[in-house]
């Protein structure tokens, strides 16, 4: 979890964010340079929430949703770093050899196709989904038997309640016999 502004943060509230969100992160400060330099470039002079897994990849970045000056939703940001520790935790079984998840285009503006291999030798019981950055479901694209081998299904950007999902990154989450592989797409609108 990274919180950027231009000014530092103090021990106290470090540990209050901490203590009520379950998260850490390093306060990112100005170093000399009064516009904030490079961070400033990225993420404008304001207060600003950046979630960051352990790829490098952002999953939540409150400058997009809020204003200067309200910026810090707790809500938004806990459940975005629950779904990332769940989506990228330390799986409860080892991983499938051969179980293949990917996404191509990505990113995409129309649709994209998941692909997925079913490495065992008789058919399994499947689902894919797609999950918002806070873990919720948006679309349930496969949920069946999948025979051996490789299999493709798309997604066309649209939420199983109807209407098309908003631009940003989701995460695609693959059950398939008890594994499970998780992946993440860019949808522009």
């Amino acid at each position: 979890m990274i919180g950027g502004d231009n000014f530092n943060g103090t021990a106290a509230q470090l540990r209050s964010f901490r203590d009520n969100t379950g998260a850490t992160y390093p306060l990112l400060i100005r170093t000399g340079d009064p516009t904030g330099g490079s961070w400033s470039i990225l993420y404008g002079p304001w207060d600003n929430y950046v979630v960051i897994d352990h790829q490098g990849i952002v999953r939540y970045h409150a400058a997009v949703q809020w204003p200067h000056g309200n910026r810090y939703h707790f809500e938004e940001i806990r459940g975005v770093v629950d779904s990332i520790l769940a989506a990228t935790g330390v799986p409860e079984r080892p991983v499938l050899p051969g179980f293949i998840l990917s996404g191509r285009p990505n990113p995409f503006q129309d649709a994209t196709t998941l692909t997925f291999v079913n490495p065992l030798e008789a058919s399994a019981r499947t689902r894919i989904t797609v999950l918002d950055p806070a873990g919720r479901v948006v679309a349930t694209v496969y949920d069946g038997l999948a025979a051996p081998g490789p299999h493709a299904v798309r997604w066309n950007g649209r939420r199983d309640r109807g209407g098309r999902a908003a631009s940003g990154r989701y995460l695609v989450r693959a059950e398939l016999q008890g594994y499970v592989l998780t992946r993440s797409i860019a949808f522009l609108r």
